[in-house]
């Protein structure tokens, strides 16, 4: 495990006068899709190896970086994989610290010797890109549009800045029939009216643009509409405008997904993104729910409890708190793990934190309840005067076709991109976390092989195969879709060797986490009982060799 200076340390040090404090480390900025295509390829330089994935509709190169310190068979492999979703540009340079950190941190290299760890720093590089255009915007879609108002033209409605202020928030207009009203808490931010508390909507709200056709609908139909992370093949939404036209219709979904096919030595995933599955206990189904159609929403149990473990060495580890966004149907993290039976993990690095101290008086926490997840965001802003780029405060515009309406609400990313001050120490908890994964991987070794003589050159051959690591060599998930290969054994002989009881070969689907054993018998005739060898042959958990010692 990497180790960080303690805070008594760091006290310790400020004691002496003469000395002074650290510079605080370099912010770690977001980067340009070629500003990552050179960081990558400056990591090769230094030893790591480029494999390539593919590329996006656009034509933008999608690329990984392999790191280990040696390559022996069936070595279990930790995928990495950030900004799939597209509006999380940061986590890729999140993503590039942790292949710099493995080059040089002998600390961090530690985990290499455990497992190889496959990079991928930015797998949705079209909407990665959209992080830079002018006006800014945090909208994810690049893939094939569709004319969302069906009044026969497509994209003819799109987003746009109609305050000219160079960021695209969002527009409300004040309505009749509205369904939002300012929160009780913090007028800057927005609920939606409960008619059943006798609560009138005030406002509609739509993203920032224009209502070039007239329709009543404000930005209704943009030119793209397809999401990558909403393209792949588990829990597909047939006809949603954002799943696109058919599952890996887009280019980096299949691309993406032809790349875990092409390496069955990866164990398990680690995804940078909107969703999370660590922080928050995932949705869970029973052991005993099977469909072997469709596989069921949700972890299996017994696969979220492992999860569930992992979650609290993240969270004490890291501090995080951000609990993410939106489900995992139509996710990279969701085929990972009900399709292929992968070990999924998946976080959101950074959200804006909803634990600012309440400031209010105790007869308005009384009178007004909880604040809003919203107005917690707000108080963090406004208890950090560096940050309150993060909130476009509401101000009136004059509309072309609504007339008077107000522009407001969280800026583009302000829910995406750290602090900038924070951006190394989050980065750097995030590698502690990724660098304890190595020891939990499923590692299939040779216990015992022994050869008992019974006489007449007949022996009893004994083995125990076990998996001393924390994961079962297949999750449930992968029992299920029996989409992995089970571990291979082997028995070898000397030449005029004879098996007289066991089979010569076994396949064995699973052995179970912390201590899962398999025992196997034989009975051999042979004049050589020292050259009885076992081999083991994994995809994903290691090969071992062994030779029998004669008793």
């Amino acid at each position: 495990m990497l180790c960080l200076p303690t805070a008594t340390a760091f006290a310790c040090c400020l004691v002496a006068q003469d000395v002074l404090p650290a510079p605080t480390p370099a912010a770690l900025p977001t980067l340009t899709h070629a500003e990552i295509s050179e960081r990558v390829h400056a990591a090769v330089a230094r030893g790591a190896v480029l494999l390539p994935v593919g590329k996006s509709r656009a034509g933008r190169t999608i690329e990984a970086l392999e790191l280990s310190a040696n390559k022996l068979p069936g070595k279990p492999t930790i995928l990495v994989v950030a900004n799939v979703d597209g509006d999380q540009a940061w986590t890729s340079s999140l993503a590039l610290f942790e292949v710099e950190q493995l080059l040089d941190d002998p600390a961090a290299r530690a985990l290499l010797e455990l497992a190889t760890v496959i990079v991928i720093p930015c797998a949705n590089p079209d909407a990665h890109e959209q992080r830079f255009a002018k006006p800014r915007t945090d909208r994810a879609a690049t893939g094939t549009g569709i004319d969302n108002d069906r009044d026969g033209a497509q994209g003819e409605d799109p987003p746009s800045d109609v305050d000219s202020d160079g960021m695209l928030t969002a527009l409300r207009v004040a309505a009749d029939d509205g369904e939002w009203i300012a929160d009780a808490n913090d007028a800057r931010a927005l609920a939606k009216a409960d008619a059943k508390k006798g609560e009138r909507g005030r406002w509609k709200l739509w993203p920032e643009g224009r209502d070039l056709d007239h329709d009543e609908k404000v930005a209704e139909d943009a030119l793209f509409d397809a999401l990558v992370q909403r393209n792949f093949p588990y829990g597909y939404v047939d006809l949603a405008a954002d799943a696109g036209v058919f599952p890996t219709d887009e280019p980096e979904v299949r691309a993406l997904a032809e790349f875990v096919l092409l390496h069955p030595e990866i164990a398990l995933t680690l995804t940078y993104g909107s969703y999370d599955n660590l922080v928050e206990k995932p949705k869970t189904t029973a052991a005993d729910a099977r469909d072997r159609l469709v596989p069921n929403a949700g972890v299996v149990e017994s696969d979220a409890e492992l999860l569930v473990e992992l979650g609290k060495r993240y969270v004490e580890i890291t501090g995080n708190k951000a609990k993410g966004r939106g489900g995992d149907a139509g996710t990279l993290q969701g085929w990972l793990y009900a399709h292929r039976g992968i070990w999924s993990l998946a976080v959101q690095p950074w959200d804006i934190p909803l634990d600012a101290k309440d400031e209010r008086s105790d007869e308005l926490k009384k009178k007004l309840g909880d604040l809003s997840d919203d107005a917690k965001r707000l108080q963090w802003i406004a208890a950090n005067p560096d940050e309150t780029w993060r909130f476009v405060a509401w101000h009136p515009v004059q509309h072309p076709e609504l007339g008077a309406c107000e522009v407001g609400g969280f800026a583009p990313f302000a829910r995406t991109e750290p602090p900038a001050a924070r951006s190394r120490e989050i980065a750097q908890k995030e590698l502690e976390f990724l660098c304890t994964l190595g020891a939990e991987l499923a590692r299939i070794e040779i216990e015992e092989l022994s050869a008992r003589a019974l006489g007449g050159d007949l022996y009893e051959v004994k083995a125990a195969v076990v998996n001393a690591a924390r994961l079962p060599f297949q999750s449930a998930s992968a029992l299920r879709t029996e989409t992995l290969r089970p571990l291979r054994v082997r028995l070898g002989l000397a030449d005029g060797a004879t098996l007289v009881a066991g089979s010569a070969r076994d396949l064995e689907r699973n052995l179970r986490g912390a201590g899962g054993r398999k025992e196997y018998r034989w009975l051999v005739r042979t004049t050589k009982p020292a050259d009885i060898g076992l081999s083991i042959d994994t995809d994903h958990a290691g090969c071992a060799e062994r030779r029998a010692e004669v008793k």
